[in-house]
């Protein structure tokens, strides 16, 4: 009972802080799904990766799913890359790794694994990979070990987010599925976890709370997606980083390609 009672003040107070800008630099760009290639979004294919290292993105976002046989590759999920592959028959059917080299993404992109991802980062010492879908310790030590400090976990759930914190990396609790992220920070202190400093939030969640918290203390905000001058302008006194399929880091500039 009071935790609860700690958390509702800690909301009244934070609901009565006066608000400023923050004056913070211009948010970071990250390449949404490994970026877009010839208009098209959430390929996560070699040619959308090398596409944004050449538009000059620091950081890609790549979306992290399991073949049948447990090689790690890149795709959002596999009911969307059956149909990218053309194969919207076989629906959320989890394919072999044999399988899955084989395909190509609208008859002319090339799917890749994480390691391959890996290894185009180890050539490019100035880029940083974001991850999605997967947050699991075990899993995220196997494959990104080598560069925990230039890898950034989008986690799930409170464990993950203080276990992978405490081990070098990177980490941004996901508040898109909670009811209020406030609760999630306030509780985690009162129970001796630390903090939870960096959040990813969407264009479609209330920022009122957010606002509060970030005036009553430093919290670092990822926003996804953000495709237009419009939004960037509405958001970007709210964030540090946010995840885009047409932004162009070089130009400054949204376009589809």
């Amino acid at each position: 009972m009071k935790i609860k009672r700690y958390i509702y003040f800690t909301l009244i107070l934070l609901s009565t802080t006066v608000l400023q800008g923050f004056g913070q630099q211009f948010p970071k760009a990250i390449a949404h799904a490994l970026g877009s290639i010839d208009g098209y979004a959430y390929t996560n294919s070699r040619e959308a990766m090398i596409n944004s290292i050449e538009k000059g993105y620091k950081y890609l976002e790549v979306d992290i799913v399991s073949t049948s046989d447990s090689i790690m590759i890149a795709a959002h999920d596999w009911k969307q890359f059956n149909e990218m592959t053309g194969h919207r028959e076989l629906k959320d059917s989890v394919i072999s790794f044999d399988e899955f080299k084989k395909r190509k993404i609208y008859n002319t992109y090339t799917p890749v694994t994480i390691q391959e991802v890996i290894d185009t980062l180890m050539n490019h010492p100035d880029i940083s990979i974001v991850t999605d879908k997967i947050s699991d310790p075990v899993i995220i030590e196997k494959l990104f070990s080598k560069l925990k400090n230039r890898v950034y976990v989008e986690c799930f759930s409170e464990d993950d987010y203080f276990d992978l914190k405490k081990k070098g990396y990177h980490v941004m609790y996901s508040t898109y599925y909670t009811e209020t992220t406030l609760i999630y920070i306030v509780k985690n202190l009162l129970i001796g976890n630390g903090r939870i400093d960096f959040i990813t939030t969407s264009t479609d969640q209330d920022f009122k709370e957010l606002r509060g918290i970030k005036c009553a203390m430093p919290l670092q905000v990822s926003m996804y997606t953000i495709n237009s001058e419009e939004e960037l302008e509405e958001h970007m006194d709210e964030i540090e980083f946010f995840y885009s399929d047409f932004y162009n880091p070089s130009t400054g500039a949204f376009n589809n390609r």
